[in-house]
């Protein structure tokens, strides 16, 4: 009897790794780039769009890097649809909500509440009290979910596995994950930090469709917390 194929297609072969010092600058470019355009759309189209184009700029900075470079992108970041994968990313979904409750709840008692989560949170749930804003900000939140596993776990992450070994790739990939999650009372980047560390393991046991779909998930269900009020 032949064995089904695996879910999570091995990793390239040496010559399809990109130098590390690259991969740095373009998640440097990627961070700078998210905030400058990202608040040049802000001044000009409003948050609702900025919200939207800053998840793009997330996912088109990387991907442009390896178009240039001719990598093969969907056995690099792994993108392998399966509806197993769609299922484990569903189940996780639910997972990491659970988690980041009680990592955000256990970091309030030793932080103090974060003023950086506090205001997000604010401005979602009013940007969701009209048609437009609920579909742009839930766009934005699904969006979120593959275009930031895209860049972190598909492009940083499986770059340093290629380097190094597939512990340091995580811990390095989540740093950086929770990082762009900037926040002055660090709770919001801890928090960041740890869904990094299950999304990286996600996306190393399947693949990138399932860490995709954990993350979208998570956030299309504190979405619904929010306008529901709970």
């Amino acid at each position: 009897m032949e064995n089904p194929p695996s879910e999570k297609a091995p990793l390239p072969q040496k010559d399809s790794e990109v130098p590390i010092l690259e991969v740095a600058l373009v998640i440097t470019a990627t961070f700078l780039l998210t905030i400058v355009l990202g608040a040049v759309v802000l001044l000009t189209l409003g948050t609702a769009t900025a919200l939207i184009f800053g998840e793009l700029i997330i996912l088109l900075v990387p991907l442009g890097y390896l178009l240039t470079k001719r990598v093969n992108i969907k056995s690099y970041i792994g993108i392998h649809p399966h509806p197993r994968s769609v299922a484990v990313g569903l189940a996780f979904g639910v997972i990491l909500l659970l988690l980041n409750i009680v990592v955000s709840e256990a970091l309030t008692i030793i932080f103090g509440v974060s003023q950086a989560i506090e205001e997000s949170n604010a401005l979602l749930a009013n940007l969701s009290t009209s048609t437009v804003g609920f579909i742009a900000v839930a766009s934005s939140l699904l969006l979120a979910g593959f275009c930031e596993e895209f860049a972190f776990r598909g492009f940083l992450q499986n770059a340093l596995s290629r380097k190094y070994s597939f512990v340091p790739a995580l811990v390095l990939s989540a740093i950086v994950f929770g990082l762009f999650h900037f926040d002055p009372q660090i709770v919001y980047i801890l928090a960041a930090m740890t869904s990094g560390l299950v999304l990286g393991y996600i996306n190393q046991r399947w693949n990138y469709v399932a860490a995709a779909t954990a993350h979208s998930t998570m956030n299309l269900i504190v979405l619904l917390i929010l306008v529901m009020n709970l």
